[in-house]
């Protein structure tokens, strides 16, 4: 009953239920790009609360594009649920839907440009390069995908995660990389329309917050369906000491600590969120929903990768 069949979908329900619990809604329309059917790509805000709220809930989907199905869902089922209308005082909810709508619609994790907007909220004058994923580039997104070409560079891989585990080869591919456009987990030359969107929308609506709690909605690591609390403030003891006390030590997990099913990356968007929010106790965590085991996923970002640097739009390929 809540998740969306595409993106025109979640973004008509999300918009009809946010109006209809008395949210103040705004959109941020997306000034170039459109999505499979020409419709308006853009992503929406929505606030519940006093506007000098002291604590704040936020909530947002869509940071990797396809992924805001299931936070799509999340979100409208939160609206449909007494939580909207039973805040406490000095409360307020806030939800971004669709932080990354060009890749919700056409199916992609990255953006517009096949940049990953969770290694985008860097300084981009001081970035130091990525060895360890320069290295296997070539292999992750050969010239062809089919034939020894490609053979070639699965052995190679293989080889790779012999000589050095699996858990090496994920962190070189997915910790962030700023070098190659046509590769994986591409963090970009600068800040993107997303990555300022969310930023504005955030210093406009926690302006007076004191304390902020948000749950950013993420698929793609760890078990099928399940739900894990991830966090980079390990090396932030009291915004660390928040989430265990809300959620539960047991339920958070940490790349920094190695108990987490995600690798040390660089340039996720906590960063930019607590900047955002400057003034305020900000704590972050990634709801992560496990989909499939991380090879299949990894093979399925490969090919989506190697589709848009040398596959045909249209064909049988990228069907």
């Amino acid at each position: 009953a809540f998740f969306p069949s595409d993106y025109a979908d979640a973004r008509a329900r999300f918009l009809a239920l946010a109006r209809a619990a008395g949210f103040t809604v705004e959109s941020h329309v997306h000034p170039r790009c459109r999505g499979p059917a020409g419709e308006e790509l853009a992503c929406d805000g929505a606030r519940l609360g006093p506007p000098d709220a002291a604590r704040v809930l936020l909530v947002s989907s869509g940071t990797h594009g396809v992924e805001g199905f299931c936070g799509s869902g999340c979100q409208s089922a939160l609206l449909r649920s007494p939580l909207p209308a039973s805040l406490p005082p000095s409360t307020a909810l806030v939800l971004v839907h669709a932080v990354n709508p060009f890749g919700f619609a056409w199916l992609r994790r990255t953006n517009e440009d096949n940049i990953d907007l969770n290694r985008n909220f860097v300084d981009h004058a001081r970035l130091a390069g990525n060895p360890a994923y320069d290295e296997i580039h070539d292999w992750l997104v050969p010239r062809q995908w089919e034939g020894p070409v490609r053979e070639a560079a699965e052995a190679a891989i293989a080889r790779h995660i012999a000589e050095r585990g699996m858990r090496a080869f994920q962190v070189a591919l997915t910790g962030g990389q700023y070098t190659h456009p046509d590769g994986l987990f591409y963090g970009g030359t600068g800040p993107t329309w997303a990555r300022r969107t969310s930023e504005a929308i955030l210093a406009e609506y926690l302006p007076r917050a004191r304390t902020v709690a948000i749950v950013d909605m993420h698929t793609g690591l760890g078990p099928y369906g399940h739900g894990e609390l991830i966090t980079s403030a390990h090396a932030n003891p009291p915004a660390y000491r928040r989430l265990c006390a809300w959620f539960g030590k047991d339920q958070i997990t940490s790349p920094d600590l190695g108990n987490s099913s995600s690798a040390p990356l660089v340039g996720v968007n906590s960063g930019g969120m607590r900047e955002a929010a400057s003034g305020a106790q900000v704590s972050v965590v990634a709801l992560e929903f496990g989909v499939r085991p991380v090879d299949r996923t990894l093979d399925a970002l490969r090919a989506d990768a190697w589709l848009h640097a040398h596959g045909e739009f249209g064909s049988p390929d990228w069907i």
